[in-house]
This record gives structure tokens, C-alpha cells and sequence, in this order.
């Protein structure tokens, strides 16, 4: 089963939504959740492992795990 995570700063991560490839449904509740939280001001990675992960912009349902994070900010 896949995972899309939230990270919110001082909350750790959230669940947002578990998915299986072979029940399209859970895809597209998957994908709705992706779309809803991937706001301005946030970032997507599509976690392949250790010291792997890869900038998303759309909702990758092939993606084992997808970590959406606040955009760091310098000041």
C-alpha cells in the first residue's frame, strides 16, 4: 500500500491517504487529497528509498510514498 504524507512543522507528518494500484478508487481519493494540500508554499517528493527522492508537481500513483513539506524559507 502507498502513502501520501504531510509534513506540518511542529505536528510531525499526517496521513493523508493510502492507496493500492489495483483499487482505482483509492487512486483517485489519493490523487483528490494530493491536489487539495498541494498548496502554494508547499513542496512534493516521490520518496524512492534511502537518499533517493525526486521533486513532484502532479500526483504519481506509481510512487510508493509522497511526502508533501512547507517550502523552506531563508530569512
Amino acid at each position: 500500500m502507498s502513502k501520501l504524507r504531510l509534513l506540518k512543522t511542529g505536528h510531525g507528518d499526517l496521513c493523508l491517504a493510502e492507496w493500492d494500484v489495483a483499487q482505482p478508487d483509492s487512486i483517485s481519493d489519493a490523487e483528490r487529497a494530493f491536489a487539495e494540500h498541494f498548496t502554494p508554499g508547499r513542496m512534493a517528493f516521490r520518496l524512492d528509498g534511502p537518499g533517493k527522492t525526486t521533486p513532484i508537481r502532479e500526483f504519481d500513483p506509481s510512487a510508493h510514498e509522497i511526502l508533501l513539506v512547507p517550502a523552506i524559507q531563508g530569512g
